[in-house]
């Protein structure tokens, strides 16, 4: 399937001739999703029956009506160029976007894909136990004890209408945990958009987030309104937010205090009721040492935070996120596999997923391609994680002797040694020397980091709520000198 659609999603186009018909129709074979044509809501009504369009596509004057009608739809409206100002009026109410005749192709199949995906993030819940059994989207799957703590949170902070910072490593499900939050807000029946501002060149984003006037840059021919406009009343996801850049940080941070910003290149003071839950893969703790992040922003970003633990962590999770993916791509692939080898689960356990969540997905589908049959068999998974490589088992491991016994520093040779010779610890000389080395190393990586928890977690490969678990478990302080007290 094309652009990663759903094909039973279903786009209306209302009171359009053939002019515009053709190219739209175009568009959506390309993105593979299905177009219905109707001339009047009357002939609407009929041509979509019992199914709620997605997204629809109409002008100006139809649109309170399609409002009215399909309060849950998306809607993009098709208009001329003399006609800007009246798409700009219809945003304002709550159109989603505008498409200006003549048409070009790809700027088409772009703008529907986006509105389709958005109107998905709007309606469809991120939440993988909810009783509803639609293999199409995409849900949180997890049952670990530290997604059940995900959940908690996501509970705790969803109703209250405060800015939401979730960190992460890259690909462990950071966007759908924010639009669990969204689906538990009290702003879930108004717009969700998402800016990955990391995508994004520097010199567009600023007119992606606040919009831009008329003349503002080259190639600027018409006023724009930006997310923030377009997201009034609703919630706003900037994607790694720790890519921004300091004079838009600026921007950002007086819309958080006072609801205000101007558009690029305007004078007028536009007001908006936006919440932010931002997400960042980056230490935002040592971007502040760095000054490559306003500290008054990361504040009111953090109000409250979520950390999304890596699937390392997740063991259980991997299980049930592997058949998740088969299930949910089979229809797309055209396969139809359906249980696991008893080689393969072993297999996916003993992994890192260093790329977390999205690696293990991308692992699925490619196996999913080279599968023949119907059972899932060890042979179709990549070589890297079937039979790991030398260098990889290796990695990371102590150097050995010539007589084949480790070579370790002489410290802790003795250290070793004084352990073992303790009657007391004897049954239990393996947890108590470990033991000992977590702790050490923890507070050598806090000493380094200067007491910095996220520059700590990286140093250790952990995530923060792991670390401060590990403070806790060996009683490890840290106070305002940034020393280590026990």
């Amino acid at each position: 399937m094309r652009c990663g659609l759903d094909t039973s999603e279903l786009i209306l186009l209302l009171g359009a001739d053939r002019a515009v018909q053709g190219p739209v129709r175009r568009a959506c074979g390309e993105l593979g999703v299905e177009v219905a044509c109707a001339n009047d809501l009357d002939e609407a009504a009929k041509v979509v029956r019992d199914r709620s369009p997605c997204l629809i596509l109409c002008d100006f004057e139809r649109f309170e009506e399609v409002r009215h009608d399909w309060p849950r739809s998306s809607v993009v409206l098709i208009t001329g160029i003399a006609n800007s100002e009246q798409a700009i009026e219809g945003m304002k109410r709550g159109a989603l976007d505008y498409v200006l005749k003549p048409f070009d192709h790809e700027d088409m199949v772009r703008r529907i894909g986006d509105a389709v995906r958005i109107s998905r993030d709007v309606n469809v819940p991120a939440v993988y136990e909810s009783g509803q059994d639609d293999i199409h989207v995409e849900r949180i799957v997890g049952r670990s004890p530290a997604m059940q703590e995900v959940y908690k949170l996501i509970g705790l902070m969803a109703p209250r209408d405060v800015n939401v910072l979730i960190t992460g490593e890259s690909g462990t499900g950071k966007e759908l945990v924010a639009r669990a939050v969204y689906h538990h807000s009290l702003r879930r029946e108004k717009p969700f958009l998402a800016v990955n501002c990391a995508a994004i060149p520097e010199t567009l984003l600023e007119s992606e987030l606040f919009g831009h006037e008329k003349g503002a840059f080259t190639g600027a021919e018409m006023r724009r309104m930006g997310k923030f406009e377009q997201c009034d009343e609703g919630t706003l996801f900037l994607d790694e937010i720790g890519d921004i850049p300091l004079t838009t940080q600026a921007k950002l941070l007086r819309v958080l205090q006072d609801n205000s910003f101007q558009r690029l290149g305007g004078t007028e003071v536009v007001r908006c009721d936006v919440r932010i839950i931002a997400a960042t893969n980056q230490p935002l703790e040592q971007l502040l040492e760095e000054r490559r992040f306003r500290e008054d922003l990361y504040y009111r970003l953090k109000v409250a935070s979520i950390d999304v633990p890596p699937l390392r962590e997740r063991e259980v999770d991997v299980v049930l996120l592997a058949h998740a993916f088969v299930k949910r791509l089979n229809p797309q692939l055209g396969t139809n596999v359906g249980p696991f080898s008893p080689e393969v689960l072993p297999a996916l356990l003993a992994y890192p997923w260093p790329g977390n969540v999205r690696e293990l997905e991308n692992v699925i589908r490619s196996s999913l391609v080279v599968a023949r049959g119907p059972v899932f068999r060890l042979e179709y998974l990549p070589e890297h994680i079937r039979q790991p490589s030398a260098s990889d088992a290796t990695k990371g491991a102590p150097r050995t002797d010539s007589e084949g016994l480790t070579a370790l520093p002489q410290d802790l040779r003795r250290f070793a040694e004084t352990l073992a010779a303790n009657p007391d610890l004897e049954g239990s000389l393996h947890s108590e020397a470990v033991a000992s080395a977590e702790r050490e190393i923890i507070r050598a990586c806090l000493e380094r980091a200067n007491g910095v928890l996220g520059r700590a977690a990286g140093l250790l490969g952990i995530s923060r709520t792991t670390l401060r678990k590990k403070l806790a478990q060996y009683g490890i302080r840290i106070d305002t000198q940034v020393r280590m007290k026990e």
